[in-house]
């Protein structure tokens, strides 16, 4: 019993160590994106921007660029043998709102042409108070000014996770999403149906609601770069 106690003791103490270390994240990641959105381009260079809420911050990951924007830019590397630039204007906590009208207005910062990849995942914040009328509203105007070679996802499974009573809310949402995208033009990477087929303990962060470097590494990179090798 006692050595039970104690390794149960241990388990706790990681938990909470884990937890800590995951509350400093937003500020951490977003000054590590901060310094590296102003280094300077490169000849011959793959431009990726990501847009988007705190998974494209990579929250929930060990570092910052085992998060899916990341892991996307070392495919791209991979792939094409030529360096990406990477430049995240994403925000933890962000809602439809906060991209239409704080990163959207960013991308007149970029010269942006039919070779630049654009990914976002966003609406998953607004699934607490969602208002299918206002969903539709934000998301619609968003699609319609999106460069048309963004990738974009679905809202995420929330069944498996801490607020799994707001999955009545993400079906809702994601049946207004596949009606826009359609309206639009947008194949959807389809990240709701990925995760919940593969959701378990070892996908999330230890909030049990960001997903973990395993569940960036499985289930979110895999979907955004499948959806992007379809678009060829």
């Amino acid at each position: 019993m006692k050595y039970l106690l104690i390794f149960i003791g241990v388990i706790i103490f990681v938990f909470v160590v884990r937890l800590g270390e995951l509350q400093t994240q937003p500020g951490r990641y977003q000054n590590y994106w901060d310094r590296r959105n102003q280094l300077p381009a490169r000849n011959n260079q793959i431009l990726y921007i990501a847009l988007g809420d705190s998974t494209a911050q990579g929250i929930g990951a060990n570092k910052p660029d085992n998060g899916y924007p990341g892991l996307i830019a070392d495919k791209l590397e991979a792939e094409y043998g030529k360096p990406v630039r990477l430049i995240n204007l994403s925000k933890s906590g962000a809602k439809i709102d906060h991209a239409l009208e704080v990163q959207l207005p960013k991308l007149k910062d970029h010269e942006i042409n039919k070779s630049t990849i654009l990914t976002i995942e966003i609406g998953a914040n607004d699934m607490k108070s969602f208002e299918p009328g206002k969903f539709e509203s934000e998301m619609d105007s968003l699609m319609s000014q999106l460069p048309k070679q963004t990738t974009i996802s679905d809202i995420p499974y929330f069944g498996g996770g801490l607020f799994r009573n707001l999955e009545p809310n993400v079906e809702k949402a994601n049946k207004i999403m596949y009606k826009l995208a359609e309206k639009h033009g947008f194949k959807l990477a389809s990240l709701h149906d990925k995760i919940k087929a593969n959701s378990g303990p070892r996908t999330f962060a230890a909030d049990y609601f960001h997903p973990s470097t395993y569940g960036y590494k499985t289930n979110w990179a895999p979907v955004f770069i499948e959806t992007l090798d379809a678009a060829k």
